[in-house]
């Protein structure tokens, strides 16, 4: 029996053993990495989830995947232990879902930014100072559920997500994951018309919300070119009130543009941002009143790919 914590919750875990299961991979020994992290040795992390990826893929489980595993969380409730949750499942099964956990996650990030993310990181994210005591207590058993069970993610993970990004107006890589991430597990399990939130950035994606982050991105994006060494963009004053109440604020970026635009000495610059712009409003027929929370979660994944898409165009 084994054992390791994400919050307050302590998870303990074992598989069920038969006589010949010498599967190459182990699965019961990998299964920490998925769900915390080790700041000592963050490559050991992510050689975990290589492994378990060329697992699933090789058939390397094959011995040991009608094996039972077991998973049961544990959280403090006064002066007792409460059971949180108990999932028996195959390795395979459970390997499975925790692949998919991983593929929903993937989005594009820069080169230094770790391969992939812990659960730890993931849910640290969406706290003040990045602390998991931060975290609301019933929200970390909740999302390992959605990862062992293959389900939607809670939409409380969404909301922790939102008003983080409201509250620091900062769109990091594991933010922007955790909205891709939720907004298509919704999709996938309720059949939405919604379109796919790809890893990068999406030119055919016209969803009104997406498209203003995107053109949000890209007014910043003028305004630090035309005045280099800017102490806070549009990001630090706007970005509460563009991604929820649209219509109140991109009228006035848009007339700002105009001037930040004239600024710019290199006139191909300016003729590529006006294409740009151009490109990005051609879908949007009308800026809207309001966006509601899910709504704001793709502003959210617009903005941050529309600014990755700028850093890699830098990099080339």
């Amino acid at each position: 029996m084994n054992k390791t914590c994400v919050g307050d919750s302590t998870i303990v875990f074992w598989a069920q053993k038969h006589a010949g299961s010498n599967a190459s991979f182990n699965f019961e020994e990998q299964f920490p990495w998925f769900v915390s992290d080790r700041k000592d040795d963050p490559d050991t992390g992510i050689q975990a989830v290589k492994a378990l990826y060329e697992a699933v893929r090789s058939g390397n489980l094959t011995l040991s995947s009608q094996n039972n595993f077991y998973v049961l969380a544990l959280s403090p409730n006064a002066a007792r232990i409460s059971v949180r949750f108990f999932r028996i499942g195959t390795v395979r099964d459970f390997a499975e879902k925790i692949r998919q956990h991983f593929n929903d996650f993937e989005i594009v990030h820069g080169p230094h930014d770790p391969e992939y993310l812990s659960l730890y990181r993931i849910l640290a994210s969406t706290a003040p100072e990045y602390k998991m005591d931060n975290v609301p207590p019933n929200l970390v058993g909740h999302v390992v559920e959605s990862v062992l069970d293959g389900t939607p993610y809670p939409q409380t993970l969404l909301q922790q997500c939102i008003r983080r990004i409201r509250a620091e107006r900062h769109v990091n890589r594991a933010r922007a994951a955790i909205l891709k991430a939720t907004l298509n597990r919704f999709r996938r399990f309720h059949n939405s018309s919604q379109k796919e939130v790809t890893m990068g950035l999406d030119l055919s994606n016209s969803n009104p919300a997406y498209r203003l982050g995107r053109l949000f991105a890209a007014l910043e994006k003028i305004q630090e070119e035309a005045h280099p060494g800017l102490n806070a963009t549009i990001r630090e004053r706007f970005y509460g009130a563009a991604s929820t109440s649209p219509s109140t604020v991109f009228p006035q970026l848009l007339k700002l543009k105009n001037h930040h635009v004239a600024k710019l000495d290199n006139a191909g610059r300016r003729i590529n941002f006006e294409k740009l712009i151009g490109e990005i409003m051609s879908e949007i027929s009308i800026i809207p009143n309001h966006l509601p929370l899910n709504e704001q979660a793709y502003f959210s994944v617009g903005y941050y790919h529309q600014r990755q898409d700028f850093f890699k165009k830098q990099d080339h």
